[in-house]
C-alpha cells in the first residue's frame, strides 16, 4: 500500500464573471476531478466559500506533490495556499474522486490569521478544521442526496 497522503489547501477564485459563471467552472472542476481521480488513487472534497476554494484531497505523496502543482498553475485558482500537507492512516473521502462540499457565498473559515501568515500551527489549525468541516458537509450533502440522515 503506497503511502498515504492528505493535503488541504485553500485558494483565492480568479475566475471572471457573474456567480453563475463560478458555477459553470465549479462544475468543470468536479467533472475533471471525476474523470482523472480514480486513476490516480486521489479522492477528496471541494468547497466553494465567500470567494475561495477550500479543498482536500487524499492520495499517495507523489500524486498529490504533482496535483498541487497543476492547480498552483491552473488560472482559475489565486494564492494558493497550502494548510497541511501530512500522512494518513485512511481517507476521509474514500467514497468520493471528488465530492462537493457545497457552494457558498459567505466565507465559513477565519482566513484572516491564516493568509499570509508563516504561522505554522495556525494553518495546521485551519487545515484540520478545514478537513473535519468539509467530511462532516459532505456526510450531510450525502444524506440528503440519498434521502436518510
Amino acid at each position: 500500500m503506497p503511502n498515504l497522503y492528505n493535503l488541504a489547501y485553500i485558494s483565492k477564485n480568479t475566475i471572471k464573471g457573474d456567480s453563475e459563471k463560478v458555477r459553470e467552472e465549479i462544475k468543470s472542476i468536479l467533472a475533471s476531478a471525476h474523470k482523472n481521480n480514480p486513476d490516480m488513487g486521489v479522492t477528496g472534497a471541494l468547497l466553494y466559500s465567500g470567494g475561495y476554494f477550500c479543498q482536500v484531497i487524499e492520495g499517495p505523496e507523489d500524486v498529490l506533490e504533482e496535483l498541487y502543482e497543476t492547480i498552483q498553475m491552473d488560472d482559475r485558482h489565486g494564492e494558493v495556499t497550502v494548510l497541511h500537507f501530512e500522512p494518513i492512516e485512511e481517507r476521509g473521502f474514500s467514497e468520493w474522486a471528488m465530492a462537493l462540499a457545497g457552494i457558498e457565498d459567505d466565507m465559513r473559515f477565519d482566513l484572516d490569521g491564516v493568509l499570509g501568515s508563516k504561522d505554522e500551527l495556525k494553518m495546521k489549525e485551519t487545515g484540520k478544521d478545514l478537513v473535519a468541516v468539509l467530511e462532516k458537509m459532505v456526510k450531510q450533502h450525502q444524506s440528503v442526496l440519498s434521502g436518510s440522515a
